[in-house]
């Protein structure tokens, strides 16, 4: 039975808003680039006709800005504002990646969907919670419902949990081609395929979450990932068991294997310039954060990543 060590408010239990349309990479800097000039967008009769959708499409859109903290809800009005990762991830003259190509963007994306609970829960299980890597689409949904029920939430109906499952799959499944026909170009559009961080299990309806090193993932975003955690559990250090296995943990959300997160840990002290330290003593391993409360570290990491990226393309 899997159950969560950190508080999940009944607020967090949603399962729906996507409309069953996976995340697209254009979806986010079109909305984007709108709200600039109508922040009322999602407001208006006419916010599918501007974004050049269907009308579910247009709710979609603003379930993945919001999900993905490139947006969010104005605190005043009916309106919605960019949030800063939004401006400086998609501007156009200053923004890292607006068009979202890159292996950084791509992780960032999905570190934001998954490391949040409030963002998208069934993802957030996925990656958080399940503790085995392999599962089936029914075991998933049974294990999320008895969860929510748990935590005094209302547990989502089979079919709404079963089509939150069948999005999270397609966001990172790549598609077959052979089957999708007509629909072949809009499914190659999410981001998340590249990841390779779900696979079918050949010859069987399972799952399996994949884990490993990936080298395309930025040092800077996994120190990122472990400076998020840090103010989460309101500690300066974080044992190694904590940053491979706790939740909302780099380890977790990226998928790493325990060698590829002590490599990377190593190299802490450089990436953060000083600002985190790995220390083993005594047999205990673990990182030390100068100043975590620090703010301005996550975009220095985060501007940080990009830059490496742009060098190197």
């Amino acid at each position: 039975m899997t159950v969560s060590s950190l508080p999940l408010p009944t607020s967090a239990f949603t399962f729906s808003g996507h409309e069953t349309f996976a995340l697209r990479s254009n979806w986010l800097k079109k909305a984007y680039d709108l709200l600039q000039h109508m922040p009322d967008l999602f407001y208006r009769e006419d916010a599918f006709v501007r974004l050049g959708v269907g009308k579910n499409m247009a709710q979609s859109i603003r379930f993945w800005g919001r999900v993905c903290y490139v947006f969010d809800r104005a605190e005043a009005g009916a309106a919605h504002q960019a949030t800063w990762l939004g401006e400086a991830l998609l501007d156009d003259a200053h923004g890292w990646d607006p068009f979202l190509v890159t292996p950084t963007s791509r992780w960032l994306l999905h570190w934001q969907i998954a490391a949040r609970p409030e963002a998208a829960f069934t993802w957030y299980y996925a990656f958080n919670l399940l503790r085995r890597g392999e599962f089936t689409a029914p075991q998933l949904a049974q294990q999320i419902v008895e969860l929510v029920a748990r935590h005094g939430g209302k547990p989502p109906s089979d079919a709404t949990i079963g089509r939150d499952i069948d999005c999270m799959l397609r966001c990172y499944l790549r598609p077959d081609l052979a089957q999708l026909g007509p629909a072949i170009e809009d499914a190659l559009h999410c981001p998340l395929h590249e990841l390779d961080l779900v696979q079918q299990v050949p010859g069987q309806p399972a799952y399996r979450l994949v884990g490993g090193a990936h080298p395309d993932l930025p040092d800077q975003l996994v120190a990122y990932a472990a400076l998020q955690q840090a103010r989460r559990l309101g500690r300066a250090s974080l044992a190694f068991n904590d940053l491979a296995y706790g939740e909302r943990s780099p380890g977790r959300v990226f998928r790493l294997d325990e060698d590829a997160l002590l490599t990377r840990l190593l190299r802490f002290e450089e990436v953060t310039v000083g600002q985190a330290v790995y220390a083993d003593q005594g047999g205990i391993r673990q990182i030390l954060w100068r100043a975590p409360e620090d703010e301005g570290l996550d975009r220095a990491l985060l501007d940080s990543a990009f830059a490496q990226e742009r060098r190197y393309a």
